[in-house]
């Protein structure tokens, strides 16, 4: 599968969440938590329709 990047700001508080769920979710990297949480949440949008 080919990948795109994107760079993306968030704001400290937001970035303190995400480390939060890294840790809780024994990801490896904030961005890698990222793709897990937008695939989820993919997911279950296509589900519902």
């Amino acid at each position: 599968m080919a990948m795109k990047k994107f760079m993306v700001s968030v704001p400290k508080e937001m970035e303190k969440i995400l480390e939060k769920e890294r840790k809780e979710r024994l990801l490896e990297t904030v961005p890698e938590t990222i793709r897990v949480i937008l695939s989820e949440y993919l997911r279950s949008e296509a589900r519902s329709k």
